[in-house]
């Protein structure tokens, strides 16, 4: 039995479909214009799903790239999106940022973005980090655990991530400034602060050889060379871009040095991802692994452990691969929420990075949303 109606049909498709439809029929028409024909569309992504989203886009490019089916000229597609998904399907040569009443654009030659990082955008800049175009204030990261982490603890520290519209970009280890230079120029800058986040990978005198690898140590090099060295992480910054370097290795390493607070954290979550590791800990499980982990950090302590020895045992299971990092920071983050803290808990590095973004927001309330 057909429970439609000829007098019901039209429910048969949502909004954002006969959106579709309606833009379509612009098109076709558009495009047998004489003259120059240009098409104006507000959020073309309403009440439309993501699939859906991206044939729009590509129906959009394709018309405005050649005349096709008899058409006398390529239309000139002009929109405003507020959608990831549209963002990342479109080339960033042809985005342009709005910023307190000015635009921005980020084609060639208006950026700080080589031909190579167009094309390593153009394989790599996805929905995920295609959010950077929509913060007011971005935190860029090297891996998962500090996309998993660093949120949670900017909330634990009074400066929530989403209350101040900054958002977390993990761009892998080696693209860091391929993103960040979409958001540099000659003249006026983007009022978007960006801070990338990025690991020293300098190891402590003290570390095994089968911790340490290939990775230099603090006293094979002198001051000037450490200088020089930290230096060159940072040759990325300049207008809204500054780099935040780890105070000593990595950021496990590094949160579990600074305090025996967060070092007990960090030993808790290392231990509950061991047990993860078999069987996700029910909330038996995981009150006897805290327990084993705090006795074993009160053992530290006993002894006279320094805290640059309790995070090398903290950090050896994580450095060899015999614990997982997302697992662990998904763990640590939400330790937080019963680990009081204060700011000498927290690495400096990062106290900073999070003061950036911040305040930036706090001084301007009217950055791009």
């Amino acid at each position: 039995m057909n429970l439609f109606t000829a007098s019901d049909e039209w429910t048969r498709r949502g909004l954002g479909y006969n959106n579709a439809l309606f833009m379509a029929a612009e098109l076709l028409l558009l495009g047998k214009n004489e003259l120059a024909p240009l098409l104006l569309i507000e959020e073309p992504e309403a009440h439309l799903h993501p699939q859906m989203q991206t044939r729009i886009m590509d129906l959009l490019r394709d018309k405005a790239q050649k005349p096709q089916n008899g058409d006398r000229t390529p239309v000139q597609v002009i929109l405003t999106t507020h959608s990831p998904n549209l963002a990342s399907s479109t080339p960033v040569e042809c985005l342009t940022l709005v910023a307190r009443g000015r635009t921005f654009p980020l084609r060639r030659g208006m950026t700080r973005l080589t031909e190579e990082d167009y094309a390593f955008l153009t394989r790599f800049l996805d929905v995920t980090k295609a959010n950077m175009f929509f913060a007011r204030g971005l935190a860029m990261v090297e891996g998962d655990a500090e996309a998993i982490f660093l949120p949670a603890l900017a909330d634990a520290l009074g400066m929530p991530f989403n209350e101040h519209g900054i958002s977390v970009v993990n761009v892998g280890h080696v693209g860091l400034f391929r993103y960040s230079r979409a958001f540099q120029r000659d003249g006026e800058q983007i009022p978007v602060r960006v801070a990338c986040i990025r690991d020293r990978d300098l190891v402590p005198a003290s570390t095994p050889r089968d911790m340490r690898g290939k990775l230099a140590r603090w006293t094979d090099m002198t001051e000037e060379e450490v200088s020089a060295y930290v230096t060159k992480l940072t040759t990325g910054d300049d207008g809204p871009v500054e780099t935040f370097v780890s105070d000593w290795w990595t950021l496990e390493y590094d949160l579990a040095v600074t305090s025996w607070t967060m070092a007990r954290l960090m030993y808790r979550a290392v231990k509950l991802a061991s047990v993860a590791a078999q069987s996700w800990p029910d909330a038996g499980k995981t009150e006897k692994a805290i327990a084993r982990a705090d006795r074993v950090v009160d053992a530290w302590i006993g002894q006279g452990l320094s805290l640059e020895e309790a995070a090398l045992k903290i950090y050896r299971p994580l450095k060899l691969d015999n614990v997982s990092k997302p697992i662990t920071a998904q763990f640590a983050a939400q330790l937080l929420a019963s680990t009081p803290l204060v700011r000498s808990d927290v690495p400096p590095y990062l106290l900073d990075a999070f003061r950036t973004c911040a305040a930036r927001w706090a001084r301007d309330p009217h950055l791009p949303v």
